[in-house]
């Protein structure tokens, strides 16, 4: 199975759902356990596909074990939980501890009519509320896209991660595809065994720079 960035995704009476926008992978065992499906014309927002939902996934389409319908009940991607401040706050502190007052028009007017000093309507201070972004992914697995850096043992950033390959059936990682340059893309063929660690910014390799090097350039 191969899973590629932007690649459509099909319900099995081939409605398209949206496109693949990244893979959430568990460092520790290399299984990627859902996948992110951007919103599109039927989704209202990017949703959190477990892989099992999947049931094939190649170089152009991704094809889905469930209708539709079912997609109401998958949490979002991401998601932001709101919160006021208390009361008493007068306002979100900066890094010096000073209150930070948001601005915004007022819908009613200050001073008020009857006093003599009335000046017509103004500003009134507003604390936005604090939102708090919370990922609907299992604890300790990392997102990762198309476009991450792949860093060598010695720190050299060697390419970018621009497609996953699955062992035969299942969901464990096989080979990672990286590509190199901006307009002339040599592209390499990484065993998943040879990676360090993994991060959402970053996925460190075992091996040095100069061995990379030594690979042939993958073809498709």
């Amino acid at each position: 199975m191969e899973l590629k960035e932007g690649t459509s995704v099909f319900t099995p009476g081939g409605e398209e759902v949206g496109k693949v926008n990244r893979f959430v992978l568990d460092p520790a065992t290399n299984e990627v356990t859902h996948i992110v499906i951007q919103k599109g014309w039927l989704l209202p927002e990017d949703k959190v596909v477990p892989f099992e939902m999947v049931n094939s996934a190649s170089e152009d389409r991704v094809v889905l074990s469930e209708e539709v319908g079912e997609f109401d009940k998958l949490p979002p991607f991401e998601e932001t939980h709101f919160f006021r401040a208390p009361d008493e706050d007068a306002g979100d502190l900066s890094l010096t501890g000073d209150p930070v007052y948001h601005y915004a028009p007022a819908y009613y007017w200050y001073p008020a009519r009857a006093n003599p000093g009335f000046q017509g309507p103004g500003l009134a201070p507003y604390v936005l509320p604090v939102g708090e972004p919370q990922r609907n992914i299992p604890e300790d697995t990392v997102p990762i896209r198309e476009g991450t850096n792949v860093v060598s043992v010695n720190g050299d950033h060697v390419g970018d991660v621009e497609r996953l390959f699955l062992e035969g059936d299942s969901n464990k990682v096989s080979h990672f595809v990286i590509s190199q340059g901006i307009l002339f893309k040599d592209r390499k063929l990484v065993p998943a065994h040879w990676v360090k660690s993994v991060d959402e910014h970053a996925v460190s390799l075992a091996v040095s720079s100069k061995f990379l090097e030594r690979l042939p350039s993958y073809e498709e």
